[in-house]
């Protein structure tokens, strides 16, 4: 199943490709490459009204930045799942955003409702060692809306100064 995909620019050369799922279905992918993005200064997202990662994690987040918006309906379950084409370092974050009103788009973004990313889990250790999880191959997020909808951004960025790499964007939305 393909998502219907329709593009709007926004400021500083970020595109936001809106989102929506096919008639009639839960499930929607598309595909996509960060070539297609830019490179987006981070500091943004440690700020404690967005706190969506810390600075030391950065590093996961400096390459091409592509970015999607897909609306929540409210009483449901959003599942976004990502998998990077041959072996590319590309990670995935999403905001939560209010449906009216300003949606802020990196770097501008100076709140969200809430937010998570998804990276390898490691830690860096003395002597330039790095100590590692298993990577299991996919990037995934999930937010829960219970009252109200919410908008969703979806940022899939390249890590480690990754610029180019495809990748398949996985979208499931369920009633609660």
């Amino acid at each position: 199943m393909s998502l219907l995909l329709f593009s709007c620019g926004y400021a500083q050369d970020v595109q936001v490709t809106p989102l929506n799922l096919p008639q009639g279905s839960n499930v929607g992918e598309v595909t996509g490459n960060i070539s297609n993005g830019v490179k987006i200064p981070m500091k943004w997202a440690e700020s404690s009204s967005v706190a969506l990662v810390p600075g030391t994690r950065f590093e996961q987040f400096d390459g091409n930045q592509v970015f999607y918006r897909i609306n929540m309906p409210a009483a449901s379950t959003i599942n976004i799942k990502m998998k990077p084409e041959d072996g590319k370092k590309i990670n995935l974050y999403a905001l939560r955003q209010s449906l009216t009103g300003t949606q802020q788009v990196p770097p501008n973004v100076t709140s969200a409702i809430s937010s998570e990313a998804s990276y390898p889990i490691y830690a860096n250790m003395g002597g330039g060692r790095r100590v590692q999880n298993k990577d299991k191959g996919y990037r995934e997020v999930e937010f829960d809306s219970v009252n109200r909808g919410y908008s969703i951004l979806i940022g899939v960025s390249g890590a480690e100064g990754e610029t180019d790499g495809a990748f398949t964007l996985r979208i499931e939305i369920k009633p609660r």
